[in-house]
């Protein structure tokens, strides 16, 4: 027997309230799942900041340990100390 079959079968107040209670509340629940993870996401987001130090700049770092990418670097005497490697940069 199809499914067909079957609602076909059914009188019309009974497939009202097997639609009412089944079908109709079926697509919230992935729905409302996926509300709690976010709201779960948001409180145990612990992104911390901290204050950029007066001076600082973005340099390329020449070493492959920061990837020779721009970092920050901090001034240090006469040039700058990168703060991913702890090179220095700059006049000594």
């Amino acid at each position: 027997m199809t499914w067909g079959a079957v609602l076909a079968a059914l009188p019309g107040a009974l497939f009202a309230v097997f639609v009412d209670r089944v079908v109709r509340p079926a697509p919230a629940a992935p729905v409302r799942a996926a509300h709690r993870r976010a709201a779960a996401a948001r409180t145990a987001d612990t992104a911390v900041f901290e204050e950029i130090p007066p001076g600082a700049r973005w340099l390329v770092c020449d070493t492959t340990t920061c990837a020779h990418l721009t970092t920050r670097h901090v001034p240090d005497g006469g040039g700058y100390r990168c703060t991913g490697c702890d090179t220095f940069k700059g006049a000594q």
